[in-house]
């Protein structure tokens, strides 16, 4: 589904990512873990050109781009087959939870407005908020603003949902909620690139995990195997330091 060769991207003299390649097939849940600072958020802020990567070969469904010379139209064609999820939910504020749905639809596909209020509405049921179809951001808490946002991501049919962090703003009783909303997700074949620290979330509802640390992908494997029997020094002491936080708390 999607092929990445030599990833690349520098903000002036530090280089963030270090020619990372990877490989995403339709149906995968990978979640994406490591250390603050170790390039999570920058990869997959480049996998859908909300950054430009300074070098970088990409095949996705089939075509393949030079990721440091995309044009317009290109990155235009990708974004309508993919979906990104913030950790700070980005919604309009001016706008209700079911404009904040089907704003995109109407504008960014011409989609007629009646048919994207029947989409949107679907959606918010879909998360348990059609009863705050009329609210606004400012009066929903932090996890039913994240609902809205998934609802929004959903809306345009995509073949992949990135996540960056979807619950790093929420407290623990909110994070539950999306992480069941996104396993039910995970279960009805939804492909999704997860950054997370959640690492119930990564063994149990990912197939594959992926630890990146200092720019690029340390280890990689399937779910089960990757937290029973890391490989790596650093995957080790990774996984050691959540551990003990865990149990901390």
């Amino acid at each position: 589904m999607i092929e990445v060769k030599n990833l690349r991207k520098s903000f002036g003299d530090l280089e963030v990512i270090k020619g990372v390649n990877l490989r995403i097939n339709k149906g995968d849940v990978i979640s994406i873990i490591g250390p603050s600072g170790s390039g999570k958020t920058t990869l997959l802020r480049c996998m859908n050109f909300l950054e430009k990567a300074n070098a970088g070969e990409m095949t996705f469904d089939g075509k393949t781009y030079d990721m440091s010379r995309m044009h317009r139209q290109d990155v235009l064609a990708i974004r309508k087959k993919t979906a990104f999820v913030f950790q700070n939910y980005n919604l309009f504020f001016n706008k209700t939870a079911l404009e904040n749905v089907t704003e995109g639809l109407i504008v960014g596909r011409g989609v007629e407005k009646t048919k994207a209020n029947e989409i949107g509405l679907r959606l918010l049921k879909r998360v348990g908020l059609e009863d705050r179809q009329n609210y606004y951001p400012s009066e929903l808490s932090g996890g039913q603003q994240q609902r809205v946002a998934i609802a929004r991501a959903l809306a345009a049919e995509p073949e992949i949902i990135y996540f960056d962090e979807p619950t790093s703003a929420l407290d623990p009783e909110l994070t539950q909620g999306i992480l069941t909303l996104m396993r039910e997700m995970a279960d009805e074949g939804m492909t999704m690139l997860v950054v997370t620290h959640e690492m119930a979330f990564a063994r149990n509802v990912s197939n594959k995990v992926w630890f990146m640390d200092q720019g690029v992908i340390v280890e990689s494997g399937e779910a089960k195997e990757f937290f029973d029997n890391p490989k790596d020094s650093r995957t080790k002491a990774f996984l050691r330091m959540t551990e003990e936080e865990s149990a901390e708390k």
